[in-house]
């Protein structure tokens, strides 16, 4: 885990799948599954297989500082407003009890993020920028102050990729007779972990 995968052999000529990290170290399989997310098209060029139509989304999220008596009675939200210009009008909260691992000086912390893409739609992750649009920061902030004023000030930003097929429907398929491939998450995978691990392990 951690290592990057620099090349990948679909088929050795011993009908293996191998692996080449970055580090030099080979790693040899029967089979294999490709679930490498916004670097999927990266590794299916890597070992001389088609790329799919995929494209990558910027999204944000932020931490929210709360005082614990107030955090109970925030629930989970999602609210849908008009789009306009940057703001692609979809916004969500999730609770103190989502976020635990977040705590510091007695203090709860909601999640507020957004569920649209930051500029255009990407190609590559060479493209990715991680510190996201403060213009977008603040369209959250904003949306925060209006319709969950109790909540405090930010306390931390993200940008994570959201890797997007054009349907928004999972990949899920063979792309060799021993090398199955899972990707197109889009944002919602998490959901269903256990299932499509049960999926592509059968």
């Amino acid at each position: 885990t951690g290592t990057k995968i620099v090349s990948l052999d679909i088929k050795d000529q011993n009908g293996k799948v191998t692996a080449v990290t970055e580090n030099g170290e080979t790693i040899t399989a029967d089979n294999a599954v490709i679930s490498g997310g916004a670097w999927t098209n990266s590794i299916l060029e890597s070992a001389g297989l088609p790329k799919l139509n995929l494209k990558i989304w910027q999204v944000q999220w932020a931490h929210y500082e709360v005082d614990p008596e107030v955090a109970a009675s925030i629930p989970q939200a999602f609210h849908f407003r008009k789009e306009n210009d940057i703001d692609g009008g979809l916004y969500y909260v999730f609770p103190a009890s989502a976020s635990e691992s977040v705590q510091a000086d007695g203090k709860s912390f909601v999640k507020v993020g957004v569920d649209f893409p930051t500029g255009d739609a990407l190609n590559e992750m060479v493209e990715f920028d991680y510190s996201g649009s403060e213009d977008v920061f603040k369209l959250m902030d904003g949306w925060v102050q209006e319709h969950i004023p109790s909540v405090g000030k930010r306390i931390d930003s993200y940008c994570h990729p959201y890797t997007m097929t054009e349907d928004s429907y999972f990949v899920m398929d063979m792309v060799s007779d021993n090398v199955a491939l899972f990707s197109g998450g889009s944002g919602r995978a998490f959901k269903f972990g256990p299932l499509i691990g049960d999926c592509m392990s059968s």
